[in-house]
């Protein structure tokens, strides 16, 4: 009976024993695993800051440089990246100088009208004297900006354009001659309006100095020339029995059939102002007609 309850007492002491030691190795074991876990949490953190700072770094490098894309080819601009506002990012209108070779842009003039009789404005009391507010210019153009050296740039383009010359008497009438424009009232009636309208095609070539290739401020001065391709003249009115009456009478009224002239240009951004002069006379040179030449002077959008 001893032995037997001695190899009981010594199994129950094994058992202990290996329970102990089990113990012992769940908790080291466990231990370890907080430590793993632990040195795992610092390396994901260490990593994530890393991956900030990366993007941060790259956001900066981006802001200062530029990548464009021209001819399939990939053109590094290193240049302080503009903060472009939704206009310019939607529309494109920006108007933009380039670093080297050509940019095209759609432009609208838009302008108002006049000219003048030996170097003055004609008086207003005189029949050919122009209400400036109602004279309108309007352009659309094809233009583009070459980059010659330097500041230097070359504006150049094509376009159509329509002027109209509002008269300040709205009963004025033109009378084409033989070989003779000349200027009446018709007192018979109540005048609304009375104009001379033209169109034509148009070149301008006017060397630019831009200091800057985006909103920066710029000057120009260069000339144009342009080809008549229409005119006429319109009346409103009301007759002597009160009825409202309009004429559009179609003619080329002989005004030249080519023009040329001097123009200059100041702008920033996307907006510039410009200013014609005609060195050419309104009407043709062997005619009996006033002596004028037009000026205009307007935005560029």
């Amino acid at each position: 009976m001893k032995t037997i309850y001695k190899l009981g007492f010594a199994l129950m002491l094994v058992t202990l024993c290996a329970s102990q030691l089990n113990a012992q190795n769940f908790y080291s074991s466990d231990n370890n695993t907080e430590k793993a876990k632990s040195r795992w949490s610092t390396s994901k953190e260490r990593w994530y800051k890393n991956k900030e700072r990366w993007h941060k770094s790259k956001s900066r490098w981006y802001k200062n440089k530029e990548f464009k894309f021209e001819d399939d080819s990939e053109v590094f601009v290193s240049s302080k990246r503009r903060n472009k506002r939704f206009f310019d990012t939607r529309w494109g209108i920006d108007k933009y100088y380039p670093r080297r070779g050509t940019q095209n842009f759609v432009n609208v003039y838009l302008g108002l009208n006049n000219y003048l009789q030996d170097g003055e404005l004609p008086n207003s009391n005189s029949l050919i004297s122009l209400q400036p507010l109602t004279s309108w210019y309007i352009g659309l153009n094809f233009d583009n900006v070459t980059h010659i050296f330097g500041p230097l740039y070359l504006d150049w383009g094509a376009g159509v354009s329509m002027q109209d010359f509002s008269f300040e008497n709205t009963r004025v009438r033109l009378e084409k001659g033989d070989n003779s424009i000349t200027f009446s009232e018709d007192v018979t009636v109540t005048g609304r309006k009375s104009k001379l309208s033209m169109s034509h095609i148009n070149l301008h070539f006017v060397p630019t100095i831009s200091f800057g290739r985006y909103r920066a401020f710029r000057i120009g001065f260069g000339g144009y020339a342009g080809y008549r391709i229409g005119a006429h003249a319109k009346y409103k009115y009301d007759d002597a029995e009160g009825d409202k009456k309009k004429d559009k009478i179609k003619d080329n009224w002989f005004i030249n059939p080519f023009r040329y002239g001097a123009r200059a240009t100041i702008g920033w951004d996307f907006f510039d102002l410009f200013f014609n002069y005609d060195l050419t006379e309104l009407f043709e040179d062997d005619i009996t007609a006033p002596k004028l030449n037009p000026v205009t002077f307007g935005v560029i959008f």
